[in-house]
């Protein structure tokens, strides 16, 4: 009996110590700090997407250790909450077939944001990654 309970515990234990995640949450929207989001996204994307990704970041001088995630469901909450009623937004979209970069300039406020936030959207179709970027600062 004394084997069969020793077995269980360490059963239990390996298949927990096995069965770690990767990161601290299943979708960067559930992640409670910016702490891995954009490895999770880099994971996911192929190595082409990935490189266009840290090209958009790397041509507007963000170090993507430092990046600001915010998602759709927060972005209104946490403007407003700050007491931020103005920004303005850029769009960055590429795919990893044309990987050009295309930006566009979207409402422009005079006043802007303490720092730049920004969301990530990607879609995978027929062999195509496309990436949508919006920036708002």
């Amino acid at each position: 009996m004394r084997h069969i309970i020793l077995f269980s515990i360490l059963s239990l234990f390996c298949f927990s110590g096995l069965s770690q995640k990767k990161y601290s949450f299943e979708t960067p929207w559930k992640a409670t700090s910016n702490d891995s989001i954009m490895e999770w996204f880099t994971d996911r994307l192929d190595n082409t997407s990935d490189s266009l990704l840290y090209e958009i970041f790397n041509g507007l001088g963000v170090d993507t250790d430092c990046v600001e995630w915010i998602y759709p469901t927060d972005v209104f909450y946490t403007l407003h909450k700050n007491g931020w009623d103005y920004y303005s937004r850029r769009v960055y979209t590429v795919n990893n077939k044309d990987k050009t970069i295309v930006t566009t300039q979207k409402n422009v406020s005079d006043n802007k944001l303490p720092i730049s936030l920004f969301m990530l959207s990607y879609l995978y179709k027929d062999g195509i990654t496309s990436l949508v970027l919006i920036e708002y600062y």
